[in-house]
This record gives structure tokens, C-alpha cells and sequence, in this order.
């Protein structure tokens, strides 16, 4: 995110804060999970603290964007609402959907907006597949396949992406960036069937869900981490439609494929999700209004979905979703 702000007009870094003061070095690099670290940070006229609550009662501070991981998420969005601040938190919005409703209820009371960081919403190749889809130009979607791999996380501080008290596993920490995909591209579904690769307990570390929209659909999304370092990460999807086909392969292009043996590469925006997602909600910060694209809400009901899916998993049955 660090990074990121580099491109959003509108909005400047006024504050850093971290519990270890090496990091809050200009030449300690950006501490990031995507590419990010190594290279050292400028931070002329940045205040740098390792205390959280006094990054939040800065008042030169307008805006809260809150990397912490997943456990600590709930807890300081709530303190930084009620501070009088917007929020802009990271997926997933929380450990459980029931703190996603305290943070909900925070931001209404508080009357100040509140983010989650879909980034996938905003990544260039899915959105420019969902308005594809929307248009209807080649009529409805009949199958679905999401599938985002990744090598297990160990690099985490502390190593808490490993333990699932604190980040749900790679069901709530890395599928639930297609589980979210699904619910915004298709609406809710009438039910989950879920088969995982661990228990509830201990957390997931690979699930494969089938959702139910009725219909003949066919939608699935598979997500994990349970692979060794030199394994690459990958996130692609195939989309079937009455009359095309799309598909993001591995090499980042996204590819329409027609009737006739005919394909074509499809254009999409420069840029990444997480610059995208930034800029938006600035600029609804900046305008006074809520975001069409990921709501509170939606964020909170990808928790919900995602709940359901681990159910469902440990039970080894379909699980309904309302």
C-alpha cells in the first residue's frame, strides 16, 4: 500500500506505524508480501510510530489504512472509526463475519466510511472479464473455474499466515480473494459443497467449493497454499458462455476465445488491483460517497461465504447459504 499511494493524487502518506522500529527506517525497505520489500523508502516528512493508538489520535491523520494481519483487523478498525477516522482495512475483513458486523456497525455509528481491500474486484483482467459477462454479449455463463496456488507463506512476521487462530488458513486468507470474485460476479449461491485438504481446527490449507446457483451452472473455485517454495504462485480462471469463452492464464493474459477457432487477447488497463483499489477509495473519500464496488457488506458476506465453505468442508456435505 506503501507504494501504491505513489499514484493516488489525492491522498499523501502522513504517518507510518509499526511495532518494530527497524522497519520505520528509510533505508530498511517497504516490509511487503508482493514484491514490494528491498528497496529503500522515502520518508520525508512522514511521522513514524510504533504505538498504534497514537497514529490514530493524529489529527493530521484523515485516513486509516490498516495492514495488520487478519486477527488484529476487527479490533483496530473499530478504534480508528471511533476516532474519527475513514478506514481502509486489507482482506479479509475479519477473523469471523461476526466481528465484520461489529466493524460494520462501528463505521455507521461513527459515520465514517470503512474499505476492505478486494483487490481482485479491482484487478484489471477480472474486471474487464465481469463487464464482458455483464454485457451479455455472448450470453450466459455455463461453467466457471477459479484457481489461485501459491507456496506456503512461511516469510510471514511471525510466521502468523501459518497459524489459523490468526489467519484462517489459505481458505480465509487466499481463496476467499475468488470466493469474493464469485459473490460479486454471480450474487449469492443457494448453497456450498466443499472438500479441503485439513480439518476446521487446524485450518485448510488447499479447498476445492462447487456453489450452487441453480440453473445448470457449474461455478468452482480451488485455492491453496500447500506447496513448497520454488512452486510459483498462479491465479487464473476459464469462464464458459453460450457463444465464447474467456480465460486469464498464468502469463496474465486474458484470452476470448470464439466459435470458428477464432481468439483474440483482450486489452485491459495497465496497473495492478491494488493501485485501482486505492485510487477509488480515495476519490470516494474525497467525494463523500459510498463505493458501488465493494461495499462493507459484500466484504462482510465473503466472510460469511467463506465460514460456509469451511463448514461445509469439515463436515464433508452441502451446506445452504442464505
Amino acid at each position: 500500500h506503501f507504494n501504491a499511494y505513489k499514484g493516488v493524487e489525492k491522498a499523501r502518506v502522513a504517518a507510518l506505524c509499526d511495532c518494530e522500529p527497524g522497519k520505520l527506517k528509510a533505508d530498511a525497505g517497504v516490509s511487503g508480501n508482493i514484491g514490494s520489500g528491498g528497496a529503500a523508502k522515502d520518508l520525508t516528512g512522514i511521522r513514524t510510530y510504533t504505538d498504534a493508538a497514537r497514529l490514530v489520535a493524529d489529527p493530521e491523520v484523515d485516513v486509516v489504512d490498516i495492514t495488520l494481519p487478519t486477527y488484529l483487523h476487527a479490533n483496530w478498525a473499530i478504534k480508528a472509526l471511533k476516532a474519527g477516522k475513514h478506514v481502509i482495512c486489507e482482506k479479509p475483513m475479519a477473523l469471523s463475519s461476526s466481528d465484520a458486523l461489529k466493524m460494520c456497525a462501528a463505521a455507521r455509528k461513527a459515520r465514517r466510511m470503512l474499505f476492505i481491500g478486494h483487490c481482485i474486484r479491482f484487478w484489471p483482467a477480472y474486471a474487464v472479464a465481469r463487464e464482458i459477462i455483464r454485457k451479455g454479449v455472448y450470453g450466459k455463463v455455463h461453467s466457471a473455474v477459479f484457481y489461485r496456488i501459491s507456496p506456503r507463506p512461511v516469510w510471514s512476521w511471525k510466521n502468523w499466515l501459518m497459524d489459523n487462530s490468526k489467519s484462517g488458513n489459505a481458505t480465509l486468507d487466499l481463496h476467499i480473494h475468488d470466493a469474493d470474485f464469485v459473490l460479486y460476479l454471480f450474487g449469492r449461491p443457494k448453497a456450498v459443497c466443499s472438500h479441503g485438504a485439513g480439518s476446521a481446527r487446524a485450518g485448510f490449507e488447499h479447498i476445492v467449493t462447487a456453489y450452487d446457483f441453480g440453473g445448470g451452472q457449474a461455478v468452482i473455485a480451488e485455492g491453496g497454499w500447500g506447496f513448497e517454495s520454488p512452486h510459483p504462485f498462479s491465479m487464473t480462471f476459464r469462464i464458459g458462455m453460450d457463444n465464447a469463452s474467456l480465460a486469464l492464464h498464468s502469463d496474465g493474459k486474458l484470452m476470448l476465445y470464439k466459435p470458428g477457432r477464432t481468439m483474440e487477447e483482450v486489452k485491459v488497463p495497465s496497473g495492478d488491483g491494488y493501485g485501482q483499489e486505492l485510487k477509488h477509495f480515495v476519490e470516494c473519500i474525497a467525494s463523500n460517497r459510498q463505493s458501488r464496488i465493494v461495499t462493507p457488506e459484500s466484504a462482510m458476506d465473503s466472510v460469511r461465504l467463506v465460514e460456509a465453505e469451511i463448514k461445509s468442508a469439515d463436515a464433508s456435505k452441502r451446506i445452504k447459504f442464505k
